[in-house]
């Protein structure tokens, strides 16, 4: 007494023609269906006949998938909106439950006045997507004009402006009601004018009593509070100022403590004349100054206090202090104490003679060590002579001396003095004739020539040709009455080095004939330089520029390595080629790789292209695929959906444990009826009457109909088999969408069920 769906099956009809049918078995007695009643008793009757005898026995028919969720066409939801303004703002009521392909209209929600056109929405054709939102956009919605407010006005044109006295922008406001009951429409953004606020200021030292409520615009003076001194500053306030808490604006003003009282008692020193300036006391001498400095509470009661400096006490100078030589020259006994404004004599102390200076201390001196002195100029007159005679020096008369020979110069005697102030004659201004000696420290340059050059002479400086160095050479000159050994006047040669010798063969490199080559394993370009090496004072042959040869690595085999055989190309060296084959079970061509010639990149991998690798056929073919091989290519294979069926034939190698291949065939499916359903319409007196509403075909997983021509109805028995060639009705295929529903297709039904029919088949 309930429907019950069977399954599906195909049939051929005819040599090329395949029609594949959904059986649909539906009761034809429904409970509202009161003319049934004799078909039902006849349907029991047949029940029970058949129950009485044999049951009968169907053909087996080939399996078909049926897609356990099939992309049914689905309503698309509701217009969400999460922000709170706009959810009030837009009505999208006309936007629920839209079908695919179909559109809504999406208009603004009073009292939101909209500017230009209402929007629509849209559902995407063929949405098969449960709660997939309707794609819309906003229409353009404003907010109902506000009531008249203080501070604002409207012009003309609509604009809203801040009136006399207020300052800002104006803005118009909309603030929705819970529940979207309604908006609250406002304006804001103008706000009254105000006074400015008076400046921070140290109160102690600026007067700002004259900036108390300046309005917008408007401006005061500040000054320097009383007792201190300075100019005054002018301060504004900003116009149209809405900011209470806006200070006003001024240029920086300077104010003085110039007076405040006296310190009590007077500091020592100091006097204060009649006319009440400031004056150094008796015994005391400087400038004095009267400074007043804030005192410990100014912040709290203003208070100053003068602070007195510039007087020091008058005191006499003192000799000076003589180190070293000076103790031993001059005699400053005569000042060792000098009142100021009185004057002492400085001599020279004996054996040295000399005129003596007169020293002083300044009046008013304040400062111990403030005596202004002039060393006098004292010599030693005379000096016993010296107890023995250096070299180099000899008598010339009875009290004279002169340059011995070998030796050039002046010769004198000078009397000296030591620390210790002791007075002894020394011999000075005779040197030794010598010759000048190069020093042959640099292997560049040969000084043989040089070794010994007597004063007034001259040698020759050239390139070390032993040390493989060749350029220009100089002269060098010992000047006339040289007395040192390293006086040798020259400039050094320029010396460059023209040849090494030739390194051993090997790292690399091996000399063929007259020139070198990159050994065997080895590319590049050979270059030999000469590196002078300073420590050793040697040029070394350097070669540079063979690197060694490396073999190319294999590339990337991609998800699949084992697929490939590269047995053969392990380690390719340089300039060889291999080959890469696919791997049993996979069947394909035979790619060639190759190492580039003089590779010594140890990265470089393998140049070519993997090999297609395809695996054998599916044996046996399943139902539902052709195979053709092409008569003149037997590696070319094309496949095929067979005839009532669908879709784009595929085969898929499928990869397994070990290394092992699957063919699988995909793509090709029977088109099968996603939906039908009958629509009873007044049935009765053994008639079925009504429409057999029907989806589109769905190949696999989805809605098809590229392969279909259109569907028949027929009646079916219990074998799922239909009943008779002639259909009930037919339908035109091609109104599908990408989803699923029942009400693309109708075809009406107005029959009487032939003699053992069941339900109906609805073919592809």
């Amino acid at each position: 007494e309930h429907p019950k769906t069977l399954g599906a099956l195909a049939r051929m009809h005819g040599p090329c023609f395949m029609e594949v049918y959904t059986l649909l078995v539906l009761l034809l007695v429904q409970a509202h269906a009161a003319g049934f009643d004799n078909l039902r008793g006849e349907r029991r009757l047949q029940d029970t006949m058949d129950n009485a005898s044999m049951q009968p026995v169907c053909t087996p028919k080939p399996a078909v998938s049926f897609v356990d969720q099939k992309p049914m066409c689905q309503p698309c939801a509701s217009i969400t909106i999460n922000d709170q303004v706009k959810r009030c703002m837009f009505n999208t009521s006309l936007c629920d439950a839209v079908g695919p392909g179909e559109t809504c209209m999406i208009d603004c929600a009073a009292p939101f006045v909209r500017v230009g056109n209402w929007t629509t929405g849209q559902c995407p054709k063929g949405n098969s997507i449960p709660d997939r939102m309707v794609m819309w956009s906003e229409p353009t919605c404003i907010c109902p004009e506000p009531d008249a407010q203080q501070g604002y006005a409207q012009d003309s044109s609509g604009r809203w402006h801040c009136t006399q006295g207020f300052a800002g922008v104006p803005e118009v406001v909309c603030e929705p009601l819970p529940g979207c009951a309604g908006v609250q429409t406002f304006l804001r953004g103008c706000d009254k004018l105000v006074p400015c606020a008076m400046p921070s200021v140290d109160n102690c030292r600026f007067d700002v009593s004259r900036c108390t409520q300046v309005p917008p615009g408007g401006s005061c003076e500040i000054h320097c509070q009383t007792p201190l001194t300075g100019n005054h500053t002018v301060a504004v306030c900003k116009d149209l100022n809405t900011d209470p808490l806006q200070e006003l604006d001024y240029f920086p003003l300077t104010c003085l403590l110039e007076s405040c009282p006296d310190p009590s008692p007077w500091p020592i020193g100091y006097n204060k004349t009649a006319d009440g300036k400031w004056v150094c006391a008796t015994g005391y001498n400087g400038t004095a100054r009267n400074r007043c400095e804030l005192g410990d509470t100014w912040t709290s009661d203003c208070s100053a206090a003068a602070a007195l400096t510039g007087c020091l006490q008058v005191v006499p100078c003192l000799a000076p202090t003589l180190t070293g030589l000076d103790g031993c020259t001059y005699d400053v006994s005569a000042c060792t104490s000098v009142n100021p404004g009185e004057q002492c004599e400085v001599h020279c102390k004996s054996p040295f003679t000399g005129a003596k200076t007169e020293a002083y201390c300044p009046d008013g001196n304040t400062d111990p060590n403030g005596l202004v002195w002039t060393r006098p100029p004292c010599g030693l007159d005379s000096c016993d002579e010296p107890g023995q005679v250096p070299a180099g020096y000899q008598r010339f008369g009875t009290t004279g001396w002169e340059c011995a020979q070998s030796y050039t110069g002046f010769a004198e005697k000078v009397c000296e003095t030591t620390e210790s102030c002791e007075i002894r004659a020394v011999l000075q201004g005779c040197l030794q004739l010598v010759p000048c000696e190069a020093q042959d420290t640099d292997c560049r340059y040969d000084f043989s020539d040089c070794m010994s050059v007597q004063p007034n002479s001259q040698c020759t400086v050239t390139c070390k040709a032993q040390n493989g160095f060749a350029g220009s050479s100089t002269t060098g000159t010992c000047l006339q009455g040289n007395t040192d050994v390293n006086g040798l006047v020259y400039t050094n040669p320029v010396c460059v080095i023209n040849s090494c010798s030739d390194p051993a063969n090997g790292n690399g490199y091996v000399k063929v004939e007259d020139h070198w080559e990159c050994a065997d394993g080895y590319s590049g370009r050979v270059n030999k330089t000469c590196m002078w090496m300073e420590d050793e004072c040697v040029a070394e042959p350097l070669l540079s520029g063979c690197v060694m040869e490396q073999p190319c690595r294999l590339p990337d085999l991609g998800p699949v390595p084992c697929m490939y055989d590269v047995s053969d190309c392990t380690a390719v060296p340089p300039g060889q080629v291999c080959s890469v084959r696919c791997q049993s079970p996979y069947l394909g061509p035979t790619s060639d790789f190759a190492c580039p010639v003089a590779n010594t990149d140890p990265n470089r991998t393998l140049l070519g292209v993997l090999p297609v690798c395809g695996c054998g056929e599916p044996t046996p073919l399943p139902p539902g695929y052709n195979l053709t091989q092409d008569p003149f290519d037997d590696n070319k294979i094309t496949y095929s959906c067979a005839e009532g069926y669908g879709g784009f034939a595929r085969k898929l190698c499928q990869p397994g444990p070990d290394c092992t291949v699957d063919p699988l065939m995909t793509g090709c499916a029977i088109p099968l009826s996603c939906e039908a359903i009958f629509v009873d319409d007044s049935s009765g007196n053994g008639l079925a009457r009504g429409a057999i509403h029907l989806g589109p075909a769905l190949v696999g997983a989805s809605v098809n109909e590229s392969d279909v021509l259109y569907y028949e109805v027929f009646w079916a028995d219990s074998c799922e088999d239909r009943m008779g060639s002639t259909a009930l009705g037919q339908a035109q295929a091609g109104m599908g969408d990408a989803c699923c529903r029942s009400d693309v297709y109708s075809v009406p039904i107005d029959s009487r069920p032939p003699e053992g029919a069941t339900g109906w088949g609805v073919y592809s």
